[in-house]
């Protein structure tokens, strides 16, 4: 009986799990070695790898341990006890024996040694398992975190090649998000997904323990999906103690710096070899426990930061205050430590956290997009009732995790802290309390701002760069509430203006005003402008400058502007946002959003629920960008896309915009309202209210909204806005304004080569549905002309150029013909009589007919008009 237990829960890795199985049946192998951290997952892919070829295999499972290394046969003593006892001892009687048992149990099936932790195997047991590969008697799968300690034997057999060594790495974000929904059975938000990648590192093993501890607490289920709850970040008890086991063996020097750096987070390579001898920092760093960063200066940190937060769990506030009292004590040594750590360690051992500290604590935290961590430093003391700096930074902690009645509430508790407070921290309290009006729907936005202008000139004594400084973040935060606000004209002025008065911005506030006049120029007529500037900016994201909130607006904006500009594949893969890239697992729901919007649209409304459905469940319980409408009006398009308008109903009490929503939110909710209006039989009107938006548009000089309007009443039937259309078009830069301009052309002219020309530009985009439209457009101007010969020519053109691309949409509806009521639409549509179809087919007309009465009930239309536009494409 195989010795194997059945396979455990198992998810991803199917690469690797299908290699491993062609490993161990490929002539001339021997099998296959799994190389891997502790917890990564070897034996879960051993276990994988077997049970799906169990029935074929004879299969033993051996351990070794660091306990039995150096006893004799330890490991395989089960196999042995099964031998007669005349056998001896000697290496030859033994495997002579161990040989003819296994094939005798094995009953002519493969045999298979499943060996964990082969480095820990006595030198006895690996000689003898290499001896029954040797022989052939037996295959191995093996598994070691250091291969390179294993018996030299199977070192040699990987060396000759035939035994395959596959490494095994830690989870990526996406696969750590298909564990969580397998895990969790229903989807998970983004930030739900980053939470627990980086509180496990990808490790398996820590993954389910992270999950366990969270669950129900912290990740809560949300409508349909798991989300993200506010609060502190806990150390899994599993993780504390397999720190405590990694460093415990060690001598007590190698202890002594394990934990100082641990608590230190990082610190000087100088700093760290004084803490005991540089001799331990080697061997901790040859152990891989550490690793040294090189940089403008080296220093030294934990090599996989879930060790080190395991470490620091691990500690007691005794030992922690020893080791604070040793080597931090003194001051010079404190001005080495990141500030986020350093208060971390002080409330470790139950000290105070001088007020500075917390202030530099909660900056440095806001920085790092770590808002409940920076709340909690600038609580601290109190010290958010008698600092205005604290305030401040407890403001926006709050309000850029979506807590904005919190955030008001911190605002009248700080505003007579004005009085006292230093021209610089009096201003970014000021400039707080402008925003979150924003946000809040307030008015009086102006006093705020104003009276941090007045106080800047009023204040003779503060230095001309930190004033120059200060004077930037205020017009950059006019420049932002005019953008938040659709005035999209005085945002790019209020940016250019700063370009010319402040030449030396910090990298934050380049990015930060760069994306402003990005969007700027995006929305108006500069698209070409803001297409170099959007590269310009993702150049510099990729190099990670500028803080966690500036980065997350920059993504955001960025994806907005290639999208609606017509150079979104290129854009994608420019932000790492691409399909294939991982990279998009890295940004909250806020972004997932737009590429739920943009997959709306380049692809198939199902592609785009996967990303919208657990976007929206997340921004329910924190919206720090105003984006819940969007979230829900984009739900309610694709549900009405695919004719589930039952499924869309209730997103619709959420798509309406409160007050402090920004306008572009606003503006594009309008534009999903229409067109889910169109898609329920109501094109006339949804086509004249798009063109009555589009001339709103104009009127606030967003061009690019403009065009996207007047586009969508065309793409309805609505022929009294082309001259609007192609005027707008004419004057609008990119790829998809001369589409628009195309297709506008082909429409009013309504000459089919043209149209099949801009359905060949919007396939070649990746814009499916307005290449269906173009298609669509194309058949019915070739109808028009009545010659057969040119609507099966349009046909053939669209069927070559849209044939790998799935319908989608009204295509659903569809669903419902059978095959041969298929094949008489299209012949329907085709232009085709009922004889000629008859003809065809080789049935009775009044068949037909019949057929006919059956497709216009079951699609509720009532002519071949009708019918045509239902159709996805002309194929």
């Amino acid at each position: 009986m195989s010795r194997f237990a059945e396979a455990p829960f198992f998810v991803g890795r199917q690469d690797t799990v299908a290699a491993v199985g062609e490993a161990l049946f490929s002539p001339g192998s021997v099998g296959a070695v799994l190389v891997g951290e502790a917890g990564v997952g070897k034996t879960a892919v051993m276990q994988q790898v077997l049970s799906a070829q169990a029935e074929s295999l004879y299969i033993l499972r051996i351990r070794g341990s660091r306990g039995s290394r150096h006893q004799a046969f330890r490991p395989v003593n089960f196999l042995l006890s099964e031998l007669e006892a005349d056998v001896g001892e000697h290496p030859v009687t033994v495997l002579q024996a161990v040989s003819e048992l296994l094939n005798r149990q094995a009953r002519g099936r493969r045999v298979v040694l499943a060996v964990d932790n082969v480095e820990y195997l006595d030198p006895s047991s690996a000689a003898l398992i290499g001896q029954l590969v040797l022989s052939e008697t037996a295959f191995v799968l093996l598994t070691a975190q250091d291969f390179a300690a294993a018996d030299p034997l199977f070192a040699a057999l990987w060396r000759d090649g035939s035994l395959k060594r596959f490494d095994l790495v830690p989870f990526t974000p996406p696969e750590v998000g298909a564990f969580l929904e397998a895990e969790l059975e229903g989807p998970v938000s983004a930030e739900a997904v980053q939470l627990l990648h980086c509180m496990s590192g990808g490790n398996a093993r820590f993954l389910q323990a992270c999950t366990r501890e969270l669950r129900g607490r912290r990740i809560v289920q949300h409508g349909n999906s798991w989300v993200l709850l506010p609060g502190g970040t806990p150390v899994p008890a599993e993780i504390a103690e397999a720190a405590q086991a990694l460093l415990e063996e060690l001598p007590a020097g190698q202890q002594e710096v394990a934990h100082v750096i641990a608590l230190a987070g990082r610190l000087p390579l100088g700093a760290a070899q004084g803490i005991t001898t540089s001799t331990d920092v080697d061997s901790l760093q040859s152990a891989g426990i550490l690793a040294v960063r090189h940089g403008k200066q080296e220093y030294v940190e934990f090599a996989n930061p879930v060790i080190a937060a395991g470490t620091v769990e691990s500690l007691s506030a005794q030992r922690s205050g020893e080791l604070y009292r040793r080597w931090v004590e003194d001051a010079a040594q404190a001005q080495l430590l990141d500030p986020e750590r350093h208060a971390a360690w002080l409330l470790k051992c139950h000290r105070p956290v001088p007020a500075a500290l917390a202030l530099a604590a909660a900056r440095a935290a806001n920085h790092a997009g770590r808002y409940w961590d920076a709340a909690t430093f600038a609580e601290l003391g109190d010290a958010h009732r008698s600092s205005a700096a604290a305030a401040a930074e407890r403001i926006h902690a709050l309000t850029f995790e979506g807590r904005f009645q919190d955030a008001a509430n911190a605002v009248l508790l700080a505003t007579p802290l004005l009085g006292e407070a230093a021209t610089a921290d009096a201003v970014e309290l000021l400039l707080a309390d402008a925003f979150l009006r924003s946000c809040l729907g307030l008015a009086g936005l102006e006093e705020p701002l104003a009276d941090a202008e007045a106080r800047l000139e009023a204040d003779a004594g503060l230095a001309g760069e930190e004033k120059a400084r200060l004077r930037a973040d205020v017009v950059i935060a006019r420049a932002k509430l005019a953008s938040l606000q659709g005035e999209f004209a005085q945002c790019r002025d209020l940016v250019l203006s700063l370009r010319h008065s402040s030449p030396l911005l910090t990298r934050d506030q380049g990015i930060r005003s760069d994306v402003l006049l990005c969007e700027a120029w995006a929305m108006m007529e500069s698209q070409l402008e803001a297409l170099q500037l959007a590269d310009s900016i993702a150049d510099r994201l990729e190099e990670s400058y500028g803080s966690d909130r500036t980065s997350e607006i920059a993504y955001l904006r960025l994806a907005a502007v290639y999208s609606a500009t017509g150079c979104w594949e290129s854009g994608a893969r420019k932000l790492r946002l691409s399909a294939e890239d991982c990279g998009a697992m890295h940004h909250g729901s806020a972004v997932q959003l737009a590429l739920g919007l943009a997959r709306g649209r380049y692809g198939t409304p199902e592609d785009a629920l996967v990303l919208l459905a657990p976007a929206f469940d997340q921004l329910r319980v924190a919206d720090p960008h105003r984006m819940l409408p969007l979230a829900a009006a984009s739900i309610a398009f694709c549900h009405t896309m695919t004719q589930n308008i039952k499924a869309a109903i209730p997103f619709l009490v959420h798509a309406e915009p409160a007050p402090g929503v920004p306008w572009v939110v606003r503006r594009m909710v309008a534009q999903l309202q229409l067109l889910s209006l169109g898609l329920r039989e109501a094109k006339p009107d949804a086509a004249q209210q798009l063109q009555a938006l589009g001339r709103s548009d104009r009127q606030r000089g967003a061009s690019l909204f403009e065009l996207s309007a007047f586009t969508s009443s065309v793409r309805l039937g609505n022929t009294a806005a082309l001259a609007e259309l192609s005027d707008v078009a004419a004057r609008v830069q990119g790829p998809f304004a001369r589409l628009c301009e195309m297709f506008a052309k082909g429409v009013s002219t309504r000459d089919a080569e043209v149209l099949l020309q801009a359905m060949e530009l919007a396939a070649a985009g990746g814009d499916q549905n307005f290449g269906r439209d173009a298609a669509r457009s194309a058949l019915n101007a070739a109808r028009a002309t009545g010659n057969k010969s040119t609507v099966r020519e349009v046909q053939q053109r669209a069927r070559r150029v849209l044939a790998n691309v799935d319908a989608g949409g009204p295509t659903s509806q569809l669903d419902a013909l059978t095959p041969r009521e298929g094949e008489i639409a299209q012949l329907a549509v085709g232009g085709y009589t009922n004889r000629e179809i008859a003809e065809v087919m080789c049935v009775s007309v009044r068949t037909i007919e019949g057929h006919l009465y059956q497709i216009y009930s079951k699609l509720h239309v009532s002519s071949r008009l009708q019918l045509a536009e239902l159709l996805p494409a002309p194929l």
